[in-house]
């Protein structure tokens, strides 16, 4: 009798153990097919690499190119807002992350199919069912017979970083004062691209975390320095609507005239210093030598930033004011050109135009964010709706805006609520044309003119070419 007590109080000890761990990793195949047409039909927040892969082997297949098509014209993303929370966060939620989760909950397609129900309109999700479906053979030929052993190993290997996880993400949590909780673990799903060098990709969907996994790679700690800043992301999401407003409050108060632009960066810069600086460091006991992020101004931030994050997790401080200070005048000192690069005024904007359909918005957003880092987008159509004008009177942050409709009777009604633009000409609007300076109320206002639909990538293209803009003229000339 006393023998069996004993085994069972073990094994409820085991069991609590089991529960108490914060992370847990896991493959999902159905997330992996949906990531695999994505991949295929999305360059935004997709693996180049694994695009790459996959290329060569179906471009000639009619049936796939077809399933691809039908796949892009899928309706996934409704939103919705959350009230009470800052305009400068994101108080909105989207259905397609509600998706990802349901994908990386399931173990089969059929098994995502009851798990998704009521999150898109009926005959919407008997498509995505149907369509990954018939994906789910491509992918078993091109990746998953191959590679799925070695994403196996991959994943058994990140787990034994698991035990000192529980511990970081406490000391995380606090700093953040993040109502997140770890009786609520952390489900990262790991996708397999094949090789050993390449791009990867992460995104956060609450507790769901999605991770690509170079099959043949050996930087276990990089990667879950990686991990770690998905879990950044949820906790300063999950941070309450008061203590949210108070952060805006102090980036508000400063005088500094790039307390804006520290704002934009600040959750990615953050996320960096903790995952990829502080979190290596204390799993290695070094920081790593390379970049932490592939974007300059995130990269070089957040290494501005560490110093402040491992002083105040060695105290257990908290965010307060005074780290706010000090992550603006470090933005300030180490980007002083700011107020004029494309590559920061596109990280927050709110982009305009009579894109029609899903397929022609997602063109434009795929256009720019193929060039540019653009961590938050709010898309109106068309321009001149009320709502639209509206957003484009108060919207604090950079306004770009997409005429290649409607150009003569959109540039009428822009020029009456941008009286900079009261000198252009029609004769000044014979090609591409790209339009750029800051409106009476301190904001980047962003026209892009194109004469056709590919006159955007043109535009895009002479955007990130140029870098900056010249605040003398508001028509951007090429580079010299």
């Amino acid at each position: 009798m006393k023998k069996r007590l004993f085994l069972l109080c073990l094994l409820a000890f085991v069991q609590l153990s089991i529960a108490q761990e914060v992370m847990q990793f896991k493959v999902s195949k159905p997330y992996c097919v949906f990531n695999f047409m994505e991949t295929m039909t999305t360059q935004q927040g997709v693996s180049p690499t694994l695009r790459e892969y996959i290329v060569p082997s179906v471009t000639k297949d009619s049936v796939f190119r077809q399933l691809c098509v039908d796949f892009k014209n899928l309706k996934l993303d409704y939103h919705y807002q959350l009230e009470g929370y800052p305009a400068n966060r994101n108080s909105y939620r989207s259905t397609k992350d509600l998706l990802i989760i349901a994908l990386v909950n399931a173990n089969t397609i059929a098994e995502f199919k009851q798990k998704s129900i009521g999150i898109l309109p009926h005959s919407e999700q008997q498509k995505l069912v149907t369509l990954l479906e018939q994906a789910a053979a491509y992918y078993d030929v091109l990746i998953w017979k191959d590679h799925a052993e070695k994403l196996e190993e991959q994943r058994e290997k990140l787990e034994a970083y698991v035990p000192q996880s529980t511990e970081l993400f406490d000391k995380i949590r606090h700093f953040y004062r993040s109502t997140w909780t770890a009786d609520i673990p952390f489900l990262v799903s790991i996708y397999p691209i094949p090789g050993q060098r390449g791009i990867s990709t992460a995104t956060p969907h609450a507790n769901s975390l999605c991770i690509g996994v170079l099959t043949d790679d050996t930087r276990g700690i990089e990667r879950m320095g990686v991990v770690f800043h998905e879990m950044c992301h949820t906790l300063f999401n999950e941070q309450t609507p008061e203590f949210q407003q108070q952060i805006e409050q102090w980036f508000e108060a400063s005088t500094s005239p790039y307390k804006h632009y520290a704002y934009t960066f600040f959750d990615e810069a953050l996320a960096t210093a903790i995952g990829n600086g502080w979190v290596h460091k204390n799993i290695s006991g070094s920081l790593p030598t390379t970049d932490w992020y592939h974007n300059e101004y995130i990269n070089g931030f957040a290494k501005e930033l560490y110093p402040s994050v491992e002083e105040y997790m060695a105290k257990q401080q908290q965010i307060d004011q005074s780290f706010i200070d000090q992550a603006i005048a470090l933005f300030a000192a180490k980007f002083p050109d700011t107020r004029t690069d494309y590559g920061v005024l596109l990280n927050r904007v709110s982009i305009y135009s009579d894109a029609a359909t899903n397929t022609e918005r997602m063109e434009i957003r795929t256009a720019l964010g193929s060039h540019f880092q653009m961590t938050h987008i709010s898309l109106s159509s068309p321009i001149l709706d009320p709502q639209s004008l509206e957003s484009l009177k108060n919207s604090t942050q950079t306004q770009v805006i997409v005429i290649n409709k409607n150009h003569q009777e959109t540039l009428s009604a822009l020029k009456e609520l941008f009286p900079q633009l009261s000198k252009i000409a029609p004769t000044d609007l014979t090609d591409h044309t790209l339009l750029s300076f800051y409106d009476k109320g301190n904001r980047p206002i962003v026209i892009l003119y194109a004469l056709d639909d590919k006159g955007v990538q043109t535009l895009a293209q002479k955007m990130k070419a140029l870098k900056f803009f010249d605040a003398k003229k508001i028509i951007q000339s090429e580079v010299e």
